[in-house]
């Protein structure tokens, strides 16, 4: 006999869904102003409060099975992500996006710290620069050790783009009309042709295609996942230290795919990045039912002040640092507000507001000009601070909680 629980996995699984896809559609409509986690978040803090869902509802979905899959395997798909080659050839970029998060985690760490608290002040630095996958970090090392802000961290991933999606796009219409502006004065060449796509060396570069399946992608990034978990627990348990397997999976995510042993980004080639996103949003739920079931709505809502007080924080730090120190760099303060602020916004959202942003040239030619400048304005951010940095930060200050 199996767990009994209130609805059918049937009835809640569709319940689950359908959540998700208003929240997506709403969202698009919405241009991404209003980011579909926040939707998604409100629809379930509002039904789990009314008690018009059952508290068991995503466990009945199984969608907490999933979200453990995603939980062990996000990290090491994200290190395979950075790519070494882009970040030398956007090695300013780069700069400016470190300088500028290494400046907010000293100032929500420690500036904010008398305002909100040791734990939130600890909890945040990560998580206000990462995604679901720093979220969920987060909110899983403190689920036991401190379980009254174990929601803080989800929290925080449902207002990510509230605050920074409209900076975001006020700094990209105004680079576009500069690189316009610079096109037409002949500043800026055409690209050749579309970029290149990067060819998988090494090793897993001769595997021939018909094998790479499924159950091949997977199958890899698990047997790295066990072996990580394995190593870590044998290194801490022989040295007395206390090594994160988190930012372990990270680097030999990073050296596997650098050195061909590895497919890079291996969830997007195995079908399988979209059922476990579901996932990551089914651990997100299922930390909110457990917040309110434990609490009440209020446990949530009393912190509101400290989110928005470090979502405030956090944009506008981004914003200047980008504006200010963008010039030291050599770019303008449009486009190094646009880099900095991405940092805080991250995938897909960029993806989109590259499209949005390429549409404002009058011919395909003004268009491919401005996706290849636009494109690593809002990519170096992306791979290097939401999928890496945020992991290390999540990963060491998790531990002093």
């Amino acid at each position: 006999m199996g767990a009994s629980y209130t609805w059918t996995f049937e009835q809640s699984f569709l319940i689950f869904v359908l959540i998700i896809f208003a929240t997506q559609a709403l969202s698009s409509l919405l241009k991404s102003y209003v980011p579909m986690p926040l939707l998604m978040g409100g629809v379930f803090i509002l039904c789990f409060g009314m008690h018009w869902f059952p508290d068991d509802m995503i466990l009945s979905s199984n969608m907490i099975a999933v979200g453990t899959i995603a939980f062990n395997v996000l990290v090491i798909h994200s290190g395979t992500m950075i790519s070494a080659s882009f970040l030398r050839v956007q090695k300013k970029g780069a700069a400016l996006c470190l300088l500028s998060t290494l400046i907010l985690f000293l100032v929500v760490c420690f500036g904010l710290r008398p305002v909100i608290g040791k734990e939130l002040s600890l909890l945040a630095p990560g998580s206000i620069v990462g995604g679901g996958a720093s979220c969920a970090i987060a909110s899983r090392w403190v689920v036991e050790t401190a379980p009254r802000v174990s929601v803080f961290p989800w929290l925080i991933f449902m207002f990510q783009g509230l605050f920074s999606v409209p900076l975001c796009c006020f700094a990209l219409k105004r680079e576009s009309a500069l690189i316009l502006d610079r096109l037409h004065r002949g500043e800026i060449k055409p690209p050749a042709g579309p970029p290149k796509e990067e060819v998988q060396g090494g090793l897993v570069g001769r595997i021939p295609a018909r094998f790479k399946t499924t159950a091949y992608y997977l199958g890899i990034i698990m047997t790295v996942s066990f072996a990580n978990r394995l190593a870590v627990d044998w290194v801490n348990g022989q040295f007395g230290l206390d090594l994160n397997v988190n930012m372990t999976a990270l680097i030999l995510g990073f050296l596997l795919g650098h050195l061909g042993l590895m497919d890079k980004a291996p969830l997007y080639k195995s079908d399988s990045y979209g059922l476990l996103l579901l996932g990551l949003m089914g651990l997100m739920a299922n930390t909110l039912a457990t917040t309110i079931k434990n609490g009440t709505v209020f446990a949530i809502l009393g912190l509101l002040p400290p989110l928005l007080l470090c979502m405030a924080v956090r944009t506008a730090v981004m914003a200047l640092c980008g504006a200010l120190l963008g010039k030291r760099f050599g770019m303008s303060p449009w486009r190094g507000m646009a880099m900095c602020v991405n940092c805080i916004t991250g995938f897909p959202v960029n993806g989109v507001l590259v499209e949005r942003y390429s549409a404002m040239g009058g011919n395909p030619m003004e268009q491919a000009v401005l996706k290849s400048q636009l494109g690593p304005v809002l990519g170096i951010g992306t791979m290097l601070i939401s999928n890496g940095i945020s992991i290390f930060i999540v990963s060491i200050l998790v531990s002093f909680i």
